[in-house]
């Protein structure tokens, strides 16, 4: 494991109710307050009613909601990461760290790359090379399968789309998926969105370099622990049966 990134945490409490997806309801010694949600998943195995939360104070104190969900108890004694604005950091530290970083060495990073009508998360280079890299969080693991997404993502099947249209170029094209909930394997929720299934291994036949990044959020810091499989597809469909 490799230390990478600190979070800290002001306050635990315990949550109460989402009246939509970007509020909390949370109670902390005796008080009942607003927290903001950052992350519009549905986060059904981890918000729930009477649930341990974990909560960051807001630095603007002219904010509306002065609270901040970071993280959520998965009831196996993890602390899971619930607030996807981390999700840069951490991916920055990654690509930055040529001993964990998928791409080891590079010579340059930009984020938020402008591609047609959208931004890409990250364009590295590397020798002449470029590399088209954009990063989702994943926070659903069940017996230890981590799974993307939890909710239908026409966002995310844009991407995808993306890279694919990228790698025709000659580019390499990627996307990491930091896995933040112990796992042994990854693969896309295909219950929960179709197309998204069927594109993730369409981009993976096209040579879409894929990387479930497995992480740990223990001790207010998160960790590089390893890169973890890749359900096939054969795998996938003798699932559905």
């Amino acid at each position: 494991m490799k230390k990478i990134l600190n979070i800290p945490i002001d306050k635990k409490g315990i949550f109460l109710e989402r009246p939509n997806r970007y509020l909390s309801k949370v109670k902390i010694d005796n008080e009942i307050i607003e927290a903001h949600v950052h992350d519009p998943g549905r986060l059904k195995e981890l918000l729930f009613e009477n649930n341990k939360v974990y909560l960051q104070k807001a630095i603007n104190p002219n904010r509306k909601t002065k609270w901040d969900v970071i993280a959520a108890d998965s009831g196996d004694g993890e602390k899971i990461l619930i607030n996807s604005k981390f999700h840069r950091y951490i991916s920055e530290k990654i690509l930055n760290d040529f001993e964990i970083s998928p791409f080891g060495k590079i010579d340059s990073i930009k984020a938020e790359v402008k591609y047609k009508n959208s931004r890409i998360d990250y364009l590295l280079e590397k020798g002449n090379k470029k590399i088209w890299v954009e990063v989702k969080g994943v926070s659903l693991s069940q017996d230890k399968i981590a799974k993307f997404p939890d909710a239908p993502t026409k966002r995310g099947q844009k991407h995808l789309k993306e890279l694919i249209e990228l790698k025709k170029t000659g580019d390499r094209t990627a996307i990491m998926f930091l896995i933040l909930r112990n796992s042994i394997k990854f693969r896309p929720k295909y219950e929960t969105d179709k197309e998204f299934a069927k594109l993730f291994y369409l981009a993976k036949e096209k040579g879409v370099e894929i990387y479930p990044i497995l992480l740990e959020y223990k001790d207010k810091w998160i960790y590089y622990k390893k890169l973890i499989d890749i359900a096939e597809i054969d795998e996938v469909e003798k699932e559905k049966e």
